[in-house]
């Protein structure tokens, strides 16, 4: 009789148990609750076809047409972007993963900044908006920080030591991101722009061909790996630094207010000359406000100002020649 009466005390003990282990699931918690989603993200990079980026009111519209990538620039008009720059936000947005809600409230999304404050992105497949997500404010886990590098010392992993906020355009959940960083969704339309000017394998150079104002210009050969001006050889190490200066160039001083067909005849050029490539054509042109605008044939569409580029570029024979 009395082990009967224990056995029935044991099985009500694990059904109440059994009962406050589901409620706590699906109504209590306090950092993950029914309304908790651990997924926030759900892009195909493949089909995206358009992104808007909203900070500090302003806009920034990428979009794709024909596989490439084009980036607003203010008054209806685009620019080519770099299709890296875009794959990389886009896998930035897919770092996002929350791990607990910091607040239901609207009243909290301000002490987030998950609301005007902080940086809404849209992603688009199509016509359809597949994500509509506010990213906001950005910390540090100190507490986890102080244990990473306990555990490091100690030859072990740690904690994520850096969390953002977000928050679905559409719900009131603000989520806490861990080990994502969101400052890293750039906003500015230079972040995305092609600033290449110049990429050369040196070896391949046939001849550079430098054309200046007054009969000024000149031609440097290579035959042989030797290198000539009009037949003469020059100087070995200031070849090899010019080259070495030149070929890789980027910019991001962009020129954006002058039409291209205002500049028609340049005031200096250079034609590069490659053994199994096509020619590369930089022509620079002087302005009377930004002293100097540039434009590679690597880079057809984007134009740019820097007056040291020029300097470096367009040099004189006489730093080629062997001294006397």
């Amino acid at each position: 009789m009395l082990k009967n009466i224990s056995s029935i005390k044991l099985i009500g003990i694990l059904a109440t148990l059994v009962l406050v282990y589901l409620g706590f699931e699906f109504f209590g918690g306090k950092s993950r609750s029914k309304s908790f989603k651990s997924e926030l993200v759900k892009i195909d990079t493949a089909k995206v076809s358009k992104l808007i980026i909203e900070s500090k009111g302003e806009n920034l519209e990428l979009l794709k047409e024909n596989n490439k990538w084009k980036v607003s620039i203010g008054g209806g008009r685009y620019a080519e972007a770099q299709k890296s720059n875009v794959r990389s936000t886009l896998g930035t947005l897919l770092t996002i993963k929350p791990s607990r809600i910091a607040a239901k409230n609207p009243e909290k999304w301000k002490d987030y900044q998950v609301d005007s404050a902080g940086t809404r992105v849209q992603v688009f497949e199509g016509g359809k908006s597949t994500l509509d997500i506010v990213i906001g404010r950005f910390g540090f886990n100190q507490q986890a920080m102080q244990q990473q590098q306990q555990m490091m010392m100690g030859g072990r992993g740690g904690m994520q030591q850096f969390f953002s906020y977000v928050r679905l355009e559409n719900e009131d959940e603000v989520y806490v991101a861990d080990n994502f960083m969101g400052m890293s969704i750039n906003s500015d339309a230079s972040g995305y722009r092609n600033k290449q000017l110049l990429s050369l394998t040196t070896d391949s150079i046939a001849e550079i061909q430098f054309n200046y104002p007054a009969d000024s210009g000149f031609v440097l050969s290579n035959a042989n790996s030797k290198w000539m001006i009009f037949g003469a050889n020059v100087d070995s190490t200031a070849i090899a630094s010019y080259l070495s200066d030149i070929r890789y160039l980027s910019n991001s001083n962009f020129v954006d207010d002058v039409p291209s067909s205002a500049l028609v005849s340049p005031t200096v050029s250079m034609n590069i000359k490659q053994n199994g490539n096509v020619d590369i054509i930089i022509k620079a042109f002087q302005h009377p406000v930004h002293k100097w605008i540039i434009n590679s044939s690597e880079n057809p569409l984007a134009y740019f100002t820097d007056e040291e580029l020029v300097k470096k570029l367009f040099i004189g024979k006489e730093k080629l020649e062997n001294p006397s």
